[in-house]
């Protein structure tokens, strides 16, 4: 080694550690991890939003369902109190499958329709007064069971 430059031994600094790393920019691997947390709360908050309406939506027709009854007393006035059955069982009808012919169905076909998708054999007398009673001068029909039946298509379909 050459001594007798004591300019270039005075240049030479210990060894020494690294500098800190700083703590922005975070690495690339953290990027990917913050996007994939923003993706997966963006689909949680959106499912929850899903299920939120639903149960709004499903509070609605089921308050819907309770307020009939009041209005439209069944031994009274019982073609208003089917009519209005109908429209509640068809409004969710129309909302739980937008793209089939459920709302151009009548009569037998319509009940056929809804007695397909509820989850037990319904009593077929009770939904059958939907498309035969308005046109009956006095319509025989349970009003409890319609009743029970109406709130099981909210839950189910509404």
């Amino acid at each position: 080694m050459n001594e007798g430059n004591p300019e270039l031994l005075s240049q030479l600094r210990d060894i020494h550690s690294a500098a800190e790393p700083s703590w922005w920019p975070p690495a690339p691997g953290w990027w990917v991890l913050a996007a994939l947390a923003l993706v997966l709360l963006t689909l949680i908050v959106r499912y929850g939003l899903q299920k939120w309406r639903i149960r709004i939506r499903q509070k609605r027709l089921v308050n819907a369902l309770d307020s009939i009854p009041g209005e439209f007393n069944p031994a009274e006035m019982p073609h208003e109190y089917l009519a209005q059955m109908n429209k509640l069982f068809r409004v969710v009808a129309l909302r739980a499958f937008p793209g089939t012919a459920s709302a151009r169905l009548q009569g037998a076909e319509w009940v056929t329709f809804i007695q397909s998708l509820l989850p037990e054999n319904p009593a077929s007398a009770s939904l059958a007064a939907l498309a035969t009673g308005p046109y009956q001068p006095s319509p025989e029909f349970d009003a409890d069971a319609l009743q029970q039946l109406a709130r099981t298509w909210i839950k189910r379909y509404g």
